[in-house]
Formats: structure tokens, C-alpha cells, sequence
């Protein structure tokens, strides 16, 4: 058996923020390469698998948002909640990188929905409701641990089908792929 031990040192001389978007690839590559398995072996695909895969492709845009952003104030700091918040990190990005040629979809947003002539008391308990929610039910935690961490259920109804996410993953790393060129060598 032949070993070949790979270390730190192969990034370690790239900018944090080249950094962040190597393990932001990583992530998605191996989300891809897993999802690919349980989409080909139905039999090997289980709750569990597919929130890893769901977990790797969070972060893979967690990292990938980190890395944009710190190309930009290269000493911005992701601390607390909202530096796991890929909302929060993605309405960043985009004030760092405004035009269509920036955009792209960032899979587990929230879709607003748009009501006709709402009631403004309808509005406000519907803006509560969705920060309660995200806070009780944080996503960057939901898909990494079966239980909160007072040892409950997730709040909600949680599944996962391999063949309808892996495009959602390919696109992602076709996009980030994209933007890679803009954002790092342009």
C-alpha cells in the first residue's frame, strides 16, 4: 500500500480568503461525490447520509460567502450567529459584489412570499414567527446534529431525496466555479 500524506502546507501560503474557498470546494466536491453514491445505491442512501450531504453543501457556501467577502476587507471577522448565517453572509456579499454578473442562487434561503395588500399586524407576526423559527432551529446546526441542544427533535418536518439535490450541488459548483474567476483572478 502506497501512502501519501497531504498537509496544510499546500495552502498555507494562499490568502485566508483563497483558503476559505479551498475548503469551500472541498466541501462541495465531497457533498457532490456522496450524493452521487446515494443517488446510484438506494440501498445505501439514509436519513443520515443525506444530511451530510446537506451539511457539506451548506458549508461548502458558508466557506465559499467567507471567502468573497474576505477578498474584499481582508480583516472582516465571521463571529457569532451571523457568521454562520448564510443569508446574512450572502446579502454581504452581495453589497461587496453588486451586478447580475455577481449573483448566483444560494441553496437553504428563506423565500419571501409576496402578499397582496397584507396586513401590516400579519406581516410583523409572520417576521416573528421566521426569526423564531431560524433561532429554535438554526440551519447551520440542523443537519449537522440529530437533536438541539436540549437534546429535542428538530421543529419541523426534515427529508432528503439524492437525485433532486445533486443538481442543486452541480449548479452551485458551476456558479462558484464562475465567480472563482471573477472574484480571484479578474
Amino acid at each position: 500500500m502506497e501512502y501519501r500524506m497531504v498537509h496544510f502546507s499546500e495552502i498555507g501560503s494562499l490568502s485566508a480568503s483563497l483558503q476559505f474557498f479551498s475548503f469551500s470546494e472541498a466541501h462541495l466536491y465531497s457533498a457532490a461525490n456522496l450524493c452521487s453514491i446515494l443517488a446510484s445505491s438506494p440501498s445505501e442512501s439514509t436519513y443520515s447520509r443525506g444530511a451530510v450531504v446537506l451539511s457539506l453543501t451548506f458549508h461548502g457556501i458558508e466557506l465559499f460567502l467567507k471567502s468573497a467577502i474576505l477578498g474584499k476587507p481582508p480583516d472582516e471577522k465571521f463571529g457569532g450567529k451571523a457568521g454562520h448565517d448564510v443569508e446574512t453572509l450572502g446579502k454581504r456579499y452581495a453589497n461587496l459584489y453588486p451586478g447580475k454578473i455577481f449573483e448566483f442562487e444560494i441553496p437553504f434561503g428563506t423565500e419571501e412570499v409576496e402578499l397582496v395588500e397584507p396586513d401590516p399586524r400579519v406581516v410583523d407576526e409572520l417576521k416573528t414567527f421566521i426569526a423564531e423559527h431560524k433561532k429554535a432551529t438554526p440551519p447551520d446546526q440542523q443537519n449537522r446534529y440529530p437533536l438541539d441542544t436540549e437534546g429535542n427533535p428538530w421543529n419541523g418536518i426534515y427529508a432528503f431525496e439524492p437525485n433532486t439535490f445533486l443538481p442543486v450541488i452541480k449548479k452551485a459548483q458551476q456558479d462558484i466555479s464562475r465567480l472563482k474567476e471573477l472574484i480571484f483572478n479578474g
